[in-house]
């Protein structure tokens, strides 16, 4: 408690100085779009510099959308890895018409400082960069280590901020835990957040002049019944929250604080699928009926729900607008799944004490969800795991677990049978489950698996099934190759040569259309997947059938006892089983045999 009461009174001593640091940081535009952050960045490093902290400046996209990073290590030996992370990008100021004062003015008036990006989130960047500051000067005194990200590009998605600094290093950003400053106040805590899908939607219809509404609706009255559609299906589909956070947001403390922090009736909807239509484009004059509309989704998940799900369903409300055509494009790098923490994780507690100190006659924080997204979830579909020394990461597997856990401190493993009674108590206790017994694979999961995924995503248990080369692997990068070329706004791909010298026949295996949404691109209506085989391979699959030797049939004459040769004189409908004759009988029925 001495070196905490110490630490508050630093801080308070620093008054000044942390104000002005937000003012300057305020004052530096960085709107998103564009997105450049460099003048915010500079006065983020100007801070740093002036408490002599290391940082660097990452900047992938060479556009101005600069990330400032910094992280070091505890002097009191191993512990976890804390990340603080906020974005440095602010939503755009439009023309400055509508502000009583010049957004980017950083003026302080009757105690409250104004400016575009003070609250969402400027002030809860600097805040984590002063606390940065803080612990870094006292570094000697910590266990663990401590990352610093103030991210661009959130506004837009993230692609050039926490996704690209989470996706090429996770251990260095994303951590064992990440706390996020975004706009909350001192009476909740946030620790789930709902899932975000955007769309893209074209409809294209016929066109004609504005009285001719017999020959056609035009597009923009069929994305409006469409929206419509849409809207009510979406919002109308039932909401699988884990128990624990069910029972949670039944309370009336966090009813209360949840209606308080985000507006009276947010309880309606927090736990349910939203729809918004964001922008809707059409039409080139009044008297037309136009042939192409173009409009924005966006679609906020609960807790439990897969974008698959919403996907599945607006495919299947697309046919009911035939002849029209409708298109739909996921934004992938603005839509990201739910992100959910445990709700009585340590850092609950720390995160309460913490503001009771500033706020001792105050009420303690209430943890409660949050309607909109964060950068949060990228360490969350990575590696989002709230820890602390004493916690440990539990990986439960059937096979091998020793190895797994030998060199890992914080982890342990338990190997239990597929038929042990313990096994829906062990799985639901811990954090990995790893099978490998077969019961599922990336390419044929069985429905009882399919029926467990939403409930072991929703409570963050991830199931890894035995993965080899065929199949999964192979899926695995088709999936990964798919979702690069929707990325790069593509919608196919280009065959290409896999081996010069080598002739290779692509070869179709089963019925591929439900993989579609696997895939990302649910709009698809055909599916043609399979593996490269060696050019002849269907020649010689053909007299195998002929034979019967792919006949998965019942047999009568099938009995235990009976002899490999009569066998294969039945199958071959043979004279006799005779060798010369099962000969002559396989020349007969597939005629492969040259006279050499």
């Amino acid at each position: 408690m001495p070196q905490k009461r110490s630490f508050l009174q630093a801080l308070k001593a620093d008054e000044l100085n942390q104000t002005s640091f937000l003012q300057k940081f305020v004052q530096a535009p960085s709107p998103n779009p564009p997105g450049d952050t460099s003048k915010a960045t500079a006065v983020i490093g100007e801070y740093l510099s002036s408490k002599n902290i290391p940082y660097e400046l990452v900047d992938v996209s060479r556009d101005g959308k600069v990330n400032v990073v910094s992280d070091f290590q505890g002097g009191k030996g191993p512990g976890p890895r804390v990340v603080l992370n906020g974005h440095v990008d602010v939503f755009p100021v439009g023309d400055g018409s509508g502000w009583s004062r010049d957004p980017w003015s950083g003026d302080i008036v009757d105690g409250r400082l104004h400016g575009r990006g003070v609250v969402d989130m400027k002030s809860g960047t600097a805040s984590l960069i002063i606390a940065y500051a803080f612990l870094y000067e006292r570094r000697h005194l910590l266990s663990g280590s401590v990352a610093l990200c103030a991210v661009a590009d959130e506004e837009t998605g993230g692609k050039w901020g926490t996704k690209y600094l989470i996706e090429h290093d996770k251990q260095r950003w994303g951590g064992d835990l990440m706390l996020c400053a975004e706009p909350g106040g001192l009476d909740t805590i946030r620790f789930a957040e709902k899932g975000t899908l955007r769309l893209t939607c074209t409809v294209e219809t016929k066109g004609a002049l504005g009285p001719y509404l017999h020959l056609t609706k035009g597009a923009i009255r069929t994305a409006s019944a469409f929206i419509n559609e849409v809207i009510k299906s979406v919002e109308s589909l039932p909401v699988d929250l884990p128990v624990e956070m069910e029972r949670h947001l039944e309370k009336p403390e966090v009813k209360r604080a949840i209606d308080q922090a985000m507006g009276p009736g947010t309880t309606t909807i927090i736990a349910r699928p939203t729809v918004n239509v964001g922008t809707i484009k059409g039409g080139l004059k009044v008297n037309m009926i136009p042939e192409t509309c173009i409009f924005e989704l966006d679609i906020r998940m609960p807790v439990g729900m897969r974008e698959d799900t919403i996907l599945e369903l607006i495919g299947t409300i697309i046919p009911q607008y035939e002849p029209a055509s409708i298109t739909i494009q996921k934004q992938a790098a603005a839509s990201n799944r739910f992100n959910y923490s445990v709700i009585d994780h340590p850092i609950v507690d720390y995160l309460k004490d913490n503001a009771k100190s500033l706020q001792p006659d105050a009420e303690a924080p209430i943890p409660i969800l949050s309607m909109g997204g964060s950068d949060l979830s990228y360490p969350s579909s990575l590696k989002f795991r709230c820890a602390d020394p004493s916690d440990t990461t539990s990986l439960q597997c059937a096979f091998f677990h020793r190895n797994i856990a030998a060199r890992r401190s914080l982890a342990k493993a338990v190997a239990l049978g597929v038929a042990s009674l313990d096994i829906d108590h062990g799985t639901a206790k811990h954090d990995l489950v790893t099978s490998l017994t077969g019961i599922a694979t990336t390419s044929y999961v069985s429905p009882a698996i399919c029926g467990v995924d939403n409930q072991s995503k929703a409570v963050d248990i991830t199931v890894l099934s035995d993965v080899g080369v065929d199949p999964s692997v192979d899926h695995l990068y088709t999936i990964k190759t798919v979702g690069e070329v929707l990325e790069h706004g593509g919608k196919q791909g280009v065959p290409y040569d896999v081996l010069n010298g080598y002739s290779f026949l692509p070869y179709p295996n089963r019925d591929s259309v439900p993989f579609r949404h696997g895939y990302g691109v649910p709009e698809a209506r055909t599916i043609i997947r399979g593996s490269f085989r060696g050019n002849g391979n269907s020649a010689l699959a053909r007299p195998l059938i002929n034979i019967g030797w792919l006949d998965t049939g019942s047999k009568a004459w099938l009995k235990e006892g009976i002899k490999w040769s009569h066998i294969r004189q039945k199958l071959k409908g043979a004279d006799s089983a005779a060798e010369a004759d099962l000969l002559a009988k396989a020349d007969e029925l597939h005629n492969c045999c040259s006279p050499e």
